[in-house]
């Protein structure tokens, strides 16, 4: 696994519409409870995007702790996946890594994931998330405050300041991703799963090269969904069913906030969250109040499994008109 660094400019992310974004461990979570209020914080050591090689050609990109971007390189094109909050140059560090012509895919349309999408010409996205692309400047700044003053570690590790926060003059032309669609890239292909929860347009990516997938926030630990918990489930079986083409799921949020270990994330996450939501379809769900890790003076209720805690809209847990066939 081979570590290089990039230098980066600053532009963060706006608020998330979604309580439970970030894949939290169960360490992070537990150590949050009774926590003190903000401390103060001083600028860490890190003033740039780690960038990791985590397969031959395939590139996880660290940006401060706030999200994991990732670049796929086959013999004729690129993707790149995700476009992060805009902290940093990642066009720059993408055409540092390649000299091939690439494509920018989004995950899914929340601010930490498409907060850097000025820096292109053209992105891929869902149509279900395009609405979502126009961020104020000043909750960019907003999020970046909030980031560096939670409570999981995250504090004293990055440096960067509100003052090299972006600007940017453009948006990108989007086009649409579709289930099932394939980028080719010469050698090796990435497939698009359509995997809507936790939001309305979540894609995932899997390579067949390194037999990634690339979930986003779909399946997140700490994963909510705004749905019907019932077609979160269909989808989210889909992706357990697919195990045999994939070996490795790095998520959208890999390296979280001060940890600094970059691991695929285990299997029995998916099945946990999998069975967290099938247990809020029967009736039987075991569920907590959880404070917000983002903003701690909000609450919600979750279905825990395992080491899952799921997010739900108790008035959406079926379809209108759906049979309550558990799947």
């Amino acid at each position: 696994m081979k570590i290089l660094f990039h230098l980066c400019p600053f532009v963060s992310s706006a608020m998330i519409g979604l309580l439970f974004t970030c894949p939290l461990t169960q360490a992070q979570q537990q150590s949050n409870v009774g926590a003190p209020e903000q401390e103060a914080v001083t600028p860490g050591p890190v003033t740039r995007p780690m960038v990791v090689e985590i397969a031959p050609n395939t590139y996880f990109i660290n940006e401060f702790g706030m999200n994991a971007m990732y670049l796929v390189i086959g013999e004729k094109r690129a993707l790149a996946i995700d476009a992060g909050t805009g902290f940093c140059d990642f066009k720059g560090i993408i055409e540092s890594l390649t000299k091939l012509p690439y494509d920018v895919a989004i995950t899914h349309g929340h601010p930490d994931h498409v907060g850097g999408i000025g820096q292109f010409d053209e992105i891929y996205m869902h149509a279900a998330d395009t609405a979502m692309t126009h961020i104020p400047y000043e909750q960019r700044v907003q999020y970046g405050e909030i980031m560096r003053n939670m409570n999981i570690g995250y504090k004293n590790v990055w440096d960067y300041t509100k003052e090299n926060v972006t600007k940017y003059t453009k948006q990108p032309k989007i086009k649409l991703l579709s289930d099932g669609q394939v980028f080719d890239l010469g050698g090796r292909q990435v497939t698009v799963y359509y995997c809507p929860g936790h939001s309305p347009g979540e894609c995932t990516f899997l390579d067949d090269k390194s037999r990634i997938l690339f979930s986003g926030d779909a399946a997140n630990g700490n994963v909510g969904t705004r749905m019907a918990v019932s077609t979160t489930l269909r989808y989210l079986i889909r992706l357990q069913q697919l195990r045999t083409e994939y070996d490795q799921m790095y998520n959208g949020h890999i390296a979280y906030a001060g940890t600094m270990d970059v691991f695929s994330q285990k299997p029995q996450v998916l099945d946990d969250v999998i069975e967290a939501f099938r247990s809020l379809l029967r009736g039987d769900a075991k569920t907590e109040v959880v404070k917000n890790h983002l903003f701690p003076e909000r609450t919600q209720t979750v279905a825990v499994y395992g080491v899952a805690r799921v997010g739900f809209d108790p008035d959406k847990m079926w379809e209108e008109g759906e049979e309550h066939i558990v799947p």
